[in-house]
């Protein structure tokens, strides 16, 4: 099997952080993502690997269910053995476990990113011989709560019963 394109190995992996709700597969996914030496920034601020992979785990606790919604990914060399810049934006819609008025509550984190992704020779490769990580990262977000919408009350009609 071949090596998928740059996008395509960005949204899965990427995804992956989101969609994963075991600890230890979190952490597994989240090494086959990012080099052990990857320059962070987060919201344009220096961050740790350690601090971004606590940032993202935290965010997971009290989550039943995520979707993931890609817009405007675009690459710089979409091959799958070049080095190259892939971004986009990803918007995380979580359903809580607890409910507002008989509805799940919702908490949504948009997402403009940029990364590097190049052969990283440190790390161990896959199943396919592939070495790919995020070696530079940046991660701009913004968490917002979406409206929540009521179900529209319906008079109650009063006639005969035969």
């Amino acid at each position: 099997m071949s090596k998928p394109n740059l996008t395509s190995w960005t949204q899965s992996r990427l995804g992956a952080l989101y969609e994963t709700h075991e600890n230890e597969a979190f952490a597994s996914t989240f090494d086959a993502v990012f080099s052990p030496s990857c320059e962070i920034r987060l919201n344009h601020t220096l961050s740790t690997v350690d601090a971004f992979k606590e940032s993202i785990s935290s965010r997971r606790a009290a989550g039943a269910g995520v979707t993931l919604a890609w817009e405007n990914v675009i690459t710089t060399d979409d091959s799958p053995d070049e080095s190259s810049v892939v971004a986009g934006t990803l918007i995380v819609t979580r359903n809580m476990k607890f409910r507002i008025r008989a509805a799940p509550a919702q908490r949504q984190t948009h997402i403009n990113f940029s990364a590097r992704v190049e052969q990283d020779p440190s790390v161990q490769a896959d199943e396919h011989d592939d070495r790919r990580r995020i070696t530079s990262f940046y991660h701009t977000s913004v968490d917002k709560t979406p409206p929540i919408h009521f179900a529209t009350p319906h008079a109650a009609t009063h006639g005969k019963e035969e």
